[in-house]
């Protein structure tokens, strides 16, 4: 589904079992660079989450939902995701995340493994995130099942359902805490190194 060249959005399935990717056209005309292609976006995405390391109880990190935007109107475009998990419950929240990516600079080190390091894995895991030219920068987790998600210039408008004891939500006590139940919207704005709510 494509936006105009300051907004776009997608509605999400409540289950995720649908990866979707939107693209938005950079707000500025001017571009220094040609931002990335839908399809390259979303590998940009998935190159970064195979660095969370999985396990019994969460796993199989996915972006369910990808754009490229120019979010501060610089003429460099930036990534924007959602992703989530399989999770099979425990003692902290299941990734629920909106994140952006900024483009990696020469030598940047997002894009680079620790030298003293043998782990093939991780050789190969850096060197998709250096080919994919995108490193993340921010995220911000959403304590709910998320129904749509646009972009409006610069604010990344997250429409979700919070319900008592999601896994999503934080943990206390051995129990999930929510917000109260009910429909939420956030207005984040990203500024580099981090995303604001500014409702």
């Amino acid at each position: 589904m494509h936006g105009s060249a300051s907004s776009c959005s997608i509605l999400l399935p409540a289950a995720f079992a649908l990866y979707a990717m939107v693209g938005c056209a950079p707000a500025s005309a001017a571009s220094t660079a040609s931002p990335p292609s839908l399809v390259q976006a979303f590998h940009a995405a998935e190159a970064s989450l195979r660095r969370i390391p999985g396990d019994d109880i969460e796993s199989d990190f996915r972006p369910v939902w990808t754009a490229v935007a120019d979010l501060d109107g610089d003429g460099r475009a930036e990534v924007v995701y959602f992703y989530t998990s399989t999770y099979t419950g425990g003692s902290f929240a299941q990734s629920n995340v909106i994140a952006v990516m900024t483009a990696l600079a020469a030598d940047d080190p997002r894009g680079k493994e620790n030298p003293k390091s043998l782990s093939r894995v991780e050789a190969e895991d850096f060197a998709a995130i250096r080919a994919s030219g995108y490193g993340d920068d921010a995220g911000e987790q959403i304590p709910g099942a998320v129904h749509s998600i646009r972009i409006e210039g610069d604010r990344i408008i997250v429409a979700f359902k919070v319900v008592a004891g999601a896994s999503t939500c934080d943990v206390m006590d051995y129990k999930h805490v929510c917000p109260p139940d009910g429909d939420y919207v956030w207005t984040l704005r990203w500024t580099p190194g981090k995303l604001t709510r500014v409702d």
